[in-house]
C-alpha cells in the first residue's frame, strides 16, 4: 500500500512561481556624485563639477511622482581622507531646493572613496521592498584600496530589486572598465559620458530607467488539483464494478490482495477472441483524468503485451499497451505504446523503455531478461491520461535519477473526439510463442484533475 502512495504522488508536479516586486513598489534613488580633487578638470573651458551640477540641478527640479531623492557626495571635505564620504540628505529628507543647495556647496578637495561611498548609499534604504537604485557619477577610478565591484554585488543581493548604476564623466579606460564593472555587479547599466551634453543624455536614459513600472508579479500558476475518483486493490473479490468478456475463470483469481491473471494465448484488445477482458461498468469522471494500473507479474515470453485503456470492441479501442520482444544477437527490448483503434484503421505511437532502441541494437537477452525480471516483485505503474480530447500514455517502473527524481516514460498524445469506450484491460501474446504471462495486478485507480 506505500508503493501505490508513493505512485499517486508522483503523477502530478507543481512549479513555483518567481518572486517579483508588485507594481506599486515605490522607487528610491541616491545619487553619489564625484567631488574628488579631480572634477575641477575641464571639458569645453568648464569645470566638470560644474557641468555636473548644472545637469543635476535640471533633475532634480523634475523629479517624478512616487519617486523619492537621497544625495551623497564624496571628496569634497579633506584633502587625503578616505573617510570623507557625507550624505548629503537621506531618502526624502530634503526638497528639491534644498537638494541644489547643497550641491553648490561642495567643493572638490580629495580622494575617490567609491567602494565607501556605495556601502553609505545602501545604508539609506530603509526597506528591501522597494525598487532601490544608486546612480554613482565619477570621473575616476577608486583611490581608498576599496572594492566597489565586490560593494555593488553585494548591494545588489541584499534586496529584492535593488540595482547600482554607473555614470562615467570623461573617463579613461581604467576608470571606465571599474565602473562597468560596478554596474555588471549591481545588476544596473553603465553609460558613459564625455561631455556636457552627452551628461544630460546620460542621466536622463538611467533616471527613465530606475523610473520605469517593476514588472508585474506574475499571476500565480494555477495548480492542478485531483481527487480519487474510483479505486480497486482487490483486497477480497473481484467487484460488481467489473464485467469479464469471454471469461476463463481457470485464468484468473483473486487472492493476497491482487487480481493475479494468467494466459498462454494470442490476446489483446485487437484480438476478437481474447479472454478476460475485465472492462469497468462504471463511468468515467467528466473532464480531466488520470487512470492508473500498478502491477507486478512474470513478463517472459518475450511477445507478452498488457493493454489499459478504453475500449469498445476489437475494432474499436484507446489503449496504453506494455509489451515485451526478445530475440537473439542484441535484438531485445520492452515498449510502451500509445494505440488506438479506429473502425480497424491503428494508429499509435512507440517509445522503448528497456533497451536502447526497438530492433537489432537495442539489448542483449540475457540482460534483458534480468532487468525485466526486477518487475517480478518492483511494481510498474501503467497509466493513461486524457487531457481534453487528447490521450497520452505514461510508465513507471521505480527507477529514478541519482537526483532522486522518477524515471517516467511519456507517449506522444493521440486525439479522439469521441469516448473509445468503457475502462478495460488484458493480458496476452501478440503472436504465438512459448510460454505464458502471468500478471498480479495490485490496484486500479481513476484521478479526476482540474487543470
Amino acid at each position: 500500500m506505500r508503493f501505490r502512495a508513493a505512485l499517486s504522488a508522483i503523477v502530478l508536479s507543481v512549479g513555483a512561481a518567481a518572486t517579483a516586486l508588485p507594481a506599486t513598489a515605490a522607487t528610491n534613488v541616491v545619487y553619489i556624485l564625484d567631488a574628488s580633487n579631480s572634477m575641477w578638470g575641464q571639458i569645453d573651458g568648464t569645470a566638470k563639477i560644474e557641468t555636473a551640477r548644472e545637469v543635476m540641478t535640471d533633475l532634480l527640479g523634475n523629479v517624478s511622482d512616487g519617486t523619492t531623492i537621497g544625495l551623497l557626495a564624496y571628496g569634497h571635505r579633506s584633502e587625503g581622507a578616505c573617510d570623507d564620504i557625507e550624505v548629503l540628505a537621506g531618502l526624502g529628507a530634503a526638497t528639491p531646493e534644498d537638494l541644489i543647495a547643497k550641491l553648490n556647496e561642495l567643493k572638490p578637495t580629495g580622494k575617490t572613496p567609491i567602494a565607501g561611498a556605495l556601502q553609505a548609499a545602501g545604508e539609506t534604504f530603509a526597506t528591501n521592498d522597494a525598487n532601490n537604485n544608486i546612480i554613482l557619477i565619477s570621473d575616476g577610478i577608486e583611490t581608498c584600496n576599496g572594492d566597489p565591484c565586490a560593494v555593488a554585488a553585494d548591494l545588489a543581493g541584499a534586496g529584492v530589486d535593488t540595482k547600482v548604476h554607473a555614470v562615467g564623466f570623461d573617463v579613461d579606460s581604467a576608470a571606465r572598465e571599474q565602473l562597468e564593472c560596478i554596474a555588471e555587479k549591481g545588476n544596473g547599466s553603465y553609460y558613459n559620458a564625455s561631455s556636457a551634453s552627452e551628461l544630460k543624455v546620460a542621466l536622463a536614459e538611467v533616471v527613465d530607467v530606475v523610473e520605469a513600472a517593476p514588472e508585474p508579479e506574475p499571476e500565480p500558476v494555477a495548480e492542478p488539483t485531483s481527487s480519487q475518483y474510483f479505486f480497486d486493490d482487490f483486497d477480497t473479490k473481484l467487484s460488481e464494478d467489473w464485467v469479464i468478456n469471454n471469461p476463463n475463470e481457470d485464468a484468473y483469481l483473486v487472492e493476497d490482495g491482487s487480481l493475479l491473471m494468467i494466459n498462454s494465448a494470442v490476446g489483446g484488445f485487437g484480438v476478437e477472441t481474447a479472454q478476460n477482458v475485465v472492462v469497468l461498468k462504471r463511468p468515467l469522471p467528466e473532464g480531466d483524468w488520470d487512470a492508473n494500473m500498478v502491477f507486478t507479474g512474470e513478463i517472459k515470453t518475450g511477445r507478452d503485451v498488457i493493454m489499459f485503456g478504453l475500449y469498445t470492441d476489437s475494432l474499436n479501442f484507446l489503449t496504453s499497451q506494455f509489451y515485451t520482444s526478445i530475440g537473439c544477437c542484441n535484438c531485445s527490448s520492452a515498449g510502451l505504446g500509445n494505440l488506438k483503434s479506429s473502425k480497424g484503421v491503428l494508429t499509435q505511437f512507440n517509445i522503448p523503455i528497456i533497451g536502447s532502441q526497438f530492433g537489432c541494437g537495442a539489448m542483449e537477452e540475457a540482460p534483458f531478461r534480468a532487468e525485466l525480471a526486477e518487475n517480478e516483485t518492483q511494481p510498474i505503474r501503467l497509466s493513461l491520461h486524457k487531457r481534453g480530447r487528447s490521450y497520452h500514455v505514461s510508465a513507471y517502473r521505480g527507477d529514478k535519477t541519482d537526483a532522486g527524481e522518477p524515471i517516467v516514460f511519456t507517449t506522444d498524445p493521440l486525439t479522439s473526439l469521441r469516448s473509445p469506450g468503457e475502462l478495460a484491460f488484458t493480458i496476452g501474446k501478440y503472436e504465438q510463442a512459448e510460454g505464458e504471462i502471468m500478471l498480479m495486478i495490485d490496484s486500479i485507480e481513476i484521478v479526476s484533475v482540474t487543470e
